[in-house]
């Protein structure tokens, strides 16, 4: 792989996560974190310039793998915002998509994986359940931690309020988006950037975030109120309740899109790219 990078042309890295830093969280062997972060070392060696999509990814990239921040720019992940926009009204689109119509609901498309943090946000919502009963949560993403997260929900009592919706549809995702209150991002590490604000927003639906990677990078400038204290159950339950029981206000759909579009649209993403990428050796 090494010997087909040119060795005549600048060559710019996208850089969306340390391999082997992910790799050890999920578990892989002591001899696949090594090989990984040997394959990194090597490859980052050959390149010119790096692209990460938040601060917090370039401190990683700068502190972990000792690449100069001069080498580094920031541009945050684009968004079609054709695709993902607000062209339905939230009872509209629970309609066809199939959610309920009278309750408060909740979002959250993840891979069901432990950094993900989806077993917090159910124990979140237990606590939430209690002032607020009828609250709903739709879970949209497969994962070896499926069943796990399944007797939690039966553990907990929570068969009422859960619905996992297993692989969702790339076309359906926007129905999703609009049909819910708020969409939730419970990360808890190595969250890097996190699309999913961006096509959640983009669709005129907030957005609520642990304070974790690249989101609060996102979502500060727009509300602060979006990302939770800390990256715990009790934090995001909290938070949660407040925008539930109307003690904070969420933004309008509006201000969502608005924000979305003027930030993030590909148009405005794309000839920071570029720029960097045809920038001189």
């Amino acid at each position: 792989m090494l010997r087909q990078l040119p060795i005549d042309v600048p060559i710019t890295f996208t850089f969306h996560g340390p391999w082997a830093g992910e790799s050890q969280r999920e578990g892989a062997s002591l001899l696949k974190v090594a090989l990984a972060r040997w394959i990194e070392q090597r490859v980052y060696g050959r390149c010119d310039r790096f692209i990460t999509l938040s601060q917090a990814f370039a401190d990683i990239l700068h502190q972990d793998y000792g690449i100069p921040t001069d080498k580094i720019s920031v541009i945050p992940g684009g968004i079609n915002t054709q695709r993902f926009q607000n062209t339905l009204s939230r009872t509209q689109a629970r309609e066809k998509i199939g959610f309920p119509i009278d309750r408060p609901i909740l979002f959250t498309p993840r891979r069901l994986v432990q950094r993900m943090g989806i077993d917090k946000l159910l124990e979140a919502l237990a606590r939430v359940r209690q002032q607020v009963p009828e609250v709903w949560l739709a879970i949209a993403g497969k994962g070896p931690q499926q069943q796990a997260l399944e007797q939690q929900v039966k553990t907990l009592g929570l068969e009422n309020n859960v619905k996992f919706l297993g692989y969702v549809p790339d076309a359906d995702l926007p129905l999703c988006y609009q049909a819910a209150d708020l969409t939730v991002v419970p990360s808890q590490d190595l969250e890097g950037f996190g699309l999913i604000l961006l096509e959640s927003l983009a669709c005129g639906t907030p957005v609520l975030s642990t304070p974790v990677g690249g989101m609060p990078e996102v979502l500060r400038p727009f509300d602060a109120n979006l990302v939770s204290e800390n990256r715990s159950a009790g934090a995001m339950g909290d938070r949660l309740l407040q925008f539930l029981t109307g003690k904070l206000d969420l933004p309008s759909r509006d201000a969502c899109r608005t924000y979305a579009t003027e930030n993030f649209d590909w148009k405005i993403i794309a000839p920071r790219v570029k720029e960097v990428l045809l920038r001189p050796k």
